[in-house]
């Protein structure tokens, strides 16, 4: 088999595409009127990518959304990925397909890219094969289709390639060879997934260190190294320059700008839950009625099982250790110690001392860097086995065979039958019997693994040619069966990604510039608006507004009449229950909710007769949480203002687009406040000229406008966007440049 990868080698990305189709033939080849089943999936990621395709079809820049929240700037959401090439592709062909094929193409990227950095380390074509697929096949990867990450599965598909185009770059003579690593970088933080872009610096950094531990001149070395990582991290900074800028400046003033301890802490690995890294679906299965998963929450920060070969193999190579082998082993601690958060103490060093490591959550995701190691590490031993001769594999596998393998198989028989035992015995009260019954399957399942394991193990171990002959290929189709396992319950289609009650309102609730929705119940997602092109106050992203979300904290967010709601302008109520209220009317009916209207709700757009100053934050809040109501012709803004005009007058919005808004304003003039987020890059103008905008209520757009009758103009046009897209487009232009010339020499 070795010697048929070796003659051809462009079959280990041709058998890594095939065995991906087959693994997600939903995505793939989805059947009709079907979408992938993921949390994130059709409460997040379809209607963000329908709401950008839908803009961009329209002849607009996606570059604000006024649908959730105030608003808030897609520009710089590193989950809409704007500059990403896969994003556009996703726009021409549809959400619902498109991110069906991204994802598996990214799948296929992460299992060919991980086969190619073995490669880097010595691994046969054979380790190679087996390490992408379980690297690019096994339990996390499951798991975050199962979640829904759809960045994260993005920027995970390019991290093999990273590393080993920083370890080539190592191995070669100049510092040019950092360039196609710099390449990939640019695409890694064009796709999206900061907290994983994080983990792949530290791969980065663990792989200087191994280069510099290994070298004989390890000045040298260390400064060699060095460089070339300084190129690939600048140049892709550069390269992502139209994200990253963005990004940066959003992050600035979002509920991230402080986090605590607690946040950084989250969901960090129980105890109990390594177990599941051995015996995987140990507490169950979160696709599996009705019992489900009982584990920690959540399943998908905790599913890294990756295969038994895997977990074998570090023993193993410890046996009979090679150099090579110490890079996998030290990220496969690195990720153990990581996991259990703050209690392992190195999250707690990173957090105070590394840049940017305090933003990031879900510390129970490093066991990412379990997945690569182990993946990695198999494939190695493979290679090491493959080498080596009959005595010294004999020698080498002894222990698995003869101790290890059948003592853990004895295990889980005795495991299942116990709990078999206990389900047939059990008074079927639920959930228990149930439970039994899926740790006896679980239990069952890991036999069965760990049995073929130990054949295709002992056919190694054996002389005759015969037994070789079967061996390897044996092996790879256990290992093919033991990643997959777990992927095959939980990546699963379904339906239809609109929520029912977003579906009738696209058919009750009017489509004006006059007023905002809010939904009462909050079991339903809450990102429906981008796809119907409602103006919601509420909305789901991890990088919300700051301004925004303290607003939003004086009182209950879903409360139609709440402060915060009331000076927001919401008009309209989705609700799943009658919400009978004097001031409210009904004008709507569906199977999915009901939908009522406010008679008396605040304008989005009014010329105050007042302007109160107050750079206090939290004194503006008290007044809008004292009497709102009295703050119907009122602008509370944070600096002195220039504006000699008082009296009041109207205002209405003309021409309503995601990055501009027309206004026309009539009367004795005044503070012309606009409920939409105020951010850096909206600009003003009255009547054609440019004129200083103030930030009102703390979150709100305000502008001066002199009496008479005049026409008012919001436009989005960011300082970041124009530096960062800039940098990033001369940057891609120059790198294919040299990349065209270098092929050319």
């Amino acid at each position: 088999m070795e010697s048929v990868l070796e003659r051809r080698p462009y079959l280990v990305p041709v058998v890594l595409g095939l065995l991906t189709v087959l693994l997600l033939k939903a995505a793939v080849l989805p059947s009709s009127g079907q979408v992938l089943d993921g949390k994130d999936l059709g409460a997040f990621v379809y209607p963000l990518y329908t709401m950008t395709g839908n803009l961009v079809r329209a002849g607009e820049l996606p570059l604000w959304n006024p649908y959730s929240f105030l608003g808030a700037p897609l520009i710089g959401n590193p989950q809409a990925a704007l500059f990403y090439p896969a994003t556009w592709l996703v726009w021409l062909v549809g959400a619902e397909r498109g991110i069906g094929w991204m994802l598996a193409l990214h799948v296929w990227l992460a299992a060919w890219g991980m086969a190619r950095l073995a490669r880097t380390f010595g691994a046969s074509y054979t380790g190679g094969l087996a390490a992408g697929i379980l690297y690019g096949m096994s339990e996390f990867v499951g798991a975050r289709f199962y979640a829904g990450h759809y960045t994260l599965l993005l920027v995970y598909g390019w991290m093999p390639w990273a590393i080993a185009a920083y370890r080539q770059a190592l191995l070669a003579r100049h510092w040019r060879a950092a360039l196609p690593g710099a390449v990939v970088m640019g695409l890694v933080l064009l796709a999206g997934h900061p907290p994983l872009t994080f983990y792949l610096g530290l791969c980065l950094v663990g792989l200087l260190v191994y280069h510099v531990v290994m070298a004989e001149d390890a000045r040298q070395a260390a400064w060699d190294g060095v460089l070339r990582l300084a190129v690939m991290g600048v140049g892709g900074l550069v390269l992502g320059a139209a994200l990253v800028l963005p990004a940066v400046e959003l992050t600035a003033v979002s509920v991230r700008e402080n986090t605590t301890p607690e946040f950084i802490n989250s969901f960090a690995l129980p105890p109990a839950q390594y177990l599941n890294l051995v015996v995987p679906g140990l507490f169950g299965n979160p696709k599996a009625a009705p019992s489900g998963y009982w584990g920690a929450d959540f399943y998908e920060e905790f599913g890294a099982y990756a295969g038994l070969l895997a977990l074998l193999a570090v023993p193993l190579a410890l046996r009979r250790f090679r150099r090579e082998q110490a890079y996998f082993i030290g990220l496969m601690g690195v990720g153990i110690v990581l996991s259990v958060g703050l209690q392992g103490v190195l999250l707690n060093l990173m957090a105070n001392w590394l840049p940017g490591a305090s933003l990031f959550r879900s510390s129970g995701r490093a066991l990412y860097f379990v997945v690569l190691g182990g993946a990695g590490l198999a494939g190695l031993v493979i290679t090491q086995m493959q080498q080596m001769t009959i005595e010294e594999r004999r020698a080498l596998l002894q222990p698995a065979l003869r101790r290890w393998l059948p003592v853990g198989i004895g295990l889980a028989v005795v495991g299942a039958v116990f709990y078999s035992g206990w389900y047939a015995s059990a008074s079927h009260v639920e959930p228990m019997p149930t439970r039994a019954f899926m740790v006896a399957g679980a239990l069952a399942l890991s036999a069965v693994a760990g049995g073929g394991l130990w054949l295709a193990l002992w056919l190694y171990s054996q002389a005759t040619a015969r037994a070789l002959k079967w061996a390897l290929p044996l092996l790879l189709v256990v290992v093919m069966w033991d990643a997959w396992r777990i992927p095959l319950q939980v990546i699963q289609p379904r339906a239809d990604w609109r929520d029912p009650l977003w579906i009738g309102a696209a058919i009750n609730i009017p489509l004006d510039d006059g007023g905002r929705v809010v939904q009462i119940p909050a079991d339903s997602p809450y990102n429906g608006s981008l796809a119907t092109g409602h103006l919601h106050v509420l909305g789901y992203d991890p990088l919300t507004i700051g301004t925004y979300d303290r607003l939003m904290q004086l009182s209950d967010a879903h409360d139609p009449q709440a402060a915060a709601n009331t000076l927001m302008g919401v008009r309209y109520v989705l609700t799943k229950a009658p919400y009978e209220r004097e001031n409210y009317q009904l004008i709507g009916i569906a199977d999915g909710g009901i939908y009522y209207e406010r008679l008396d709700a605040f304008p989005r757009v009014w010329v105050a007769e007042q302007v109160v100053v107050e750079p206090n934050d939290d004194a503006v809040r008290a007044m809008i949480a004292q009497d709102v109501e009295a703050l119907r012709a009122t602008a509370v803004v944070d600096r002195a203002v220039d504006c000699p005009y008082a009296g009041g007058g109207t205002a209405t919005i003309r021409d309503y687009h995601p990055n501009s808004v027309s206004i026309e304003t009539q009367g004795d003039g005044g503070m012309l406040v606009l409920s939409d987020q105020y951010y850096a890059g909206w600009e003003a103008q009255v009547d054609g000229v440019p004129v200083e905008t103030a930030r009102a209520f703390t979150a709100f757009r305000a502008v001066c406008v002199p009496a008479g009758e005049h026409r008012v103009t919001f436009s989005y046009r960011p300082v970041s966007l124009l530096v960062g897209g800039g940098l990033s487009l001369v940057s891609w232009l120059g790198i294919g440049i040299w990349f065209v010339r270098r092929r050319g020499r």
